[in-house]
């Protein structure tokens, strides 16, 4: 949905508290432009909830620093290791209407952002206002997929759902949105203690719970690309972890009793299992076997082994739009089901080694 050409000051008469949420760990480099990004902001009323989370560089420090010169700035320590805990902890204290996530080594695009989400959130009776992004690799600044590859598309649809959390994945993250404080309260929504991908499964259950959603075009957040960071991390664990993730799924979509969410769960598993076996393939020094190895850990599970049926002859796969996608999912299920894994192994190493899988991620090339 276009955003109006009206300023949106001039949209809304009696604004309306924003809670602002920054986890930090170990986040000295990149922190003060981030706070520095949310104090810039022109929507008022705002406060920024810092929330500290065991660092062992400087971060509390800078944090503070800003508390004592900031009445709307405030610094909580959570003692629970994990980004989950920490952002649990901020909408816990935040006491806002509005609720918006920011990572503390990204930054919010200009002054207008957070006033563009809200106006979007309240001009479409939404509870959840997405904008488009910019990534930043090694300084520069780089476009990202655009939502509407997706958000024109009907809320209840295959390719709404497979689009916006898996191909382009712009409903996956909570950064670069704006989300309505009511309803996370009202729907018990809040984050699972995962190594990985936790704010994936918030919002997948958010929509699970008939979240409404408002889009806007603007580019409203720049996601810096940190090879620190735990999200371009190897982790030993994340198989489990996905695991997890699609256990919590697969529970949601049971109480829903909307069974045409099930392909969310099929979805979640494919594409854990093949970027798994790449991120095995690339940390084992391109091993086949350690490959290999991955993706039989994936296959014993058991809701995996009813996913990658329901995948190879599932209905869901048939209504998305893209012939690509569709033939990538069913050989790659296929081949899953066959317990073909050195062929799987094959073409991964095929796929990474020319960089395609670069190519098909939602953020592209990386330089």
């Amino acid at each position: 949905m276009e955003t109006c050409e009206k300023d949106w000051k001039e949209s809304i008469q009696d604004h309306k508290k924003v809670s602002v949420i920054i986890p930090v760990c170990n986040a000295e480099k990149y922190l003060t432009e981030a706070i520095e990004s949310v104090i810039g902001q022109e929507y008022q009323p705002l406060e920024l909830l810092l929330v500290e989370n065991m660092s062992q560089d400087c971060s509390m420090d800078i944090c503070r620093e800003y508390e004592e010169n900031y009445e709307n700035v405030h610094v909580h320590e959570e003692k629970k290791a994990g980004c989950a805990y920490a952002r649990n902890r901020g909408m816990e204290e935040a006491d806002g209407e509005y609720i918006v996530f920011l990572d503390a080594d990204d930054y919010l695009k200009d002054s207008a952002s957070i006033g563009k989400w809200i106006d979007a959130l309240e001009r479409e009776h939404a509870d959840i206002a997405i904008g488009n992004y910019e990534r930043m690799w090694d300084g520069k600044l780089l476009p990202a997929a655009s939502h509407e590859a997706f958000s024109r598309e009907d809320r209840e649809s295959e390719e709404f759902r497979f689009q916006g959390f898996f191909s382009t994945g712009t409903l996956s993250y909570v950064w670069g949105r704006a989300y309505r404080s009511s309803f996370l309260k009202r729907q018990k929504i809040h984050f699972y203690n995962c190594s990985y991908a936790e704010d994936k499964l918030f919002n997948m259950e958010s929509y699970i719970k008939q979240a409404r959603y408002a889009f806007i075009n603007d580019i409203g957040y720049v996601y810096r690309r940190n090879e620190a960071s735990i999200s371009n991390r190897y982790k030993p664990d994340s198989c489990e972890c996905w695991l997890e993730i699609a256990h919590r799924t697969e529970a949601e979509v049971r109480k829903s009793q909307n069974h045409a969410y099930a392909g969310m769960v099929c979805y979640t598993i494919a594409f854990a299992a093949f970027f798994d076996a790449k991120m095995e393939y690339v940390e084992k020094k391109k091993s086949l076997q350690a490959t290999i190895a991955l993706l039989k850990k994936y296959k014993a599970d058991e809701l995996t082994g009813r996913c990658f049926k329901n995948l190879a002859h599932g209905k869901q796969i048939k209504e998305i739009h893209s012939r690509m996608w569709k033939l990538m999912l069913e050989g790659f299920a296929f081949a899953m089901n066959r317990k073909w894994y050195r062929c799987l192994a094959l073409m991964i190493k095929f796929l990474v080694d020319l960089r395609i899988d670069e190519r098909l991620s939602d953020t592209g090339l990386r330089e």
